[in-house]
C-alpha cells in the first residue's frame, strides 16, 4: 500500500509516491512548519511497529513521514509516555486515537 493523496486545505496527489527520495513538502500543500510537525505528530503517535513490521495502512503512512523527513522513532519518544491513553484502531470507528500531553510551549 502506498499513501497516494493528502488533504491539506485540498486535494493534493503525492509526486512519486513509491519512490525513495525525501519529498518536498510544499508540492503537496504542506507549506509550513506547524502543519508538518502536527502531521509528524498524527502518523508516529497513532501507528504501532515500524516501516519493516507494521500493517499494510501503517507502514504506508511510516514510508510517508520517513520520506517527509520525520523521525517517527523520536516523536514517539518525545511524545507517547510510557503511560498513555490509546484507542486502538477500530473498523467501526476507522480511526485509532493517542490521547497526548503536551508542553505549554507546544
Amino acid at each position: 500500500m502506498t499513501w497516494t493523496q493528502i488533504w491539506i486545505g485540498g486535494d493534493h496527489e503525492i509526486p512519486d509516491p513509491d519512490g525513495k527520495n525525501n519529498f518536498d513538502t510544499s508540492s503537496f500543500g504542506v507549506s509550513n512548519e506547524k502543519t508538518m510537525t502536527f502531521l509528524a505528530q498524527a502518523v508516529a503517535c497513532n501507528t504501532i511497529g515500524t516501516v519493516l513490521d507494521a500493517q499494510a495502512t501503517e507502514k504506508a503512512m511510516l514510508k510517508f513521514i520517513e520520506r517527509c523527513g520525520v523521525d517517527y522513532h523520536h516523536q514517539r519518544q518525545k511524545y507517547l509516555p510510557k503511560e498513555m491513553l490509546r484507542f486502538q484502531f477500530d473498523s467501526s470507528r476507522k480511526r485509532m486515537s493517542t490521547v497526548l500531553e503536551l508542553e505549554d510551549d507546544e
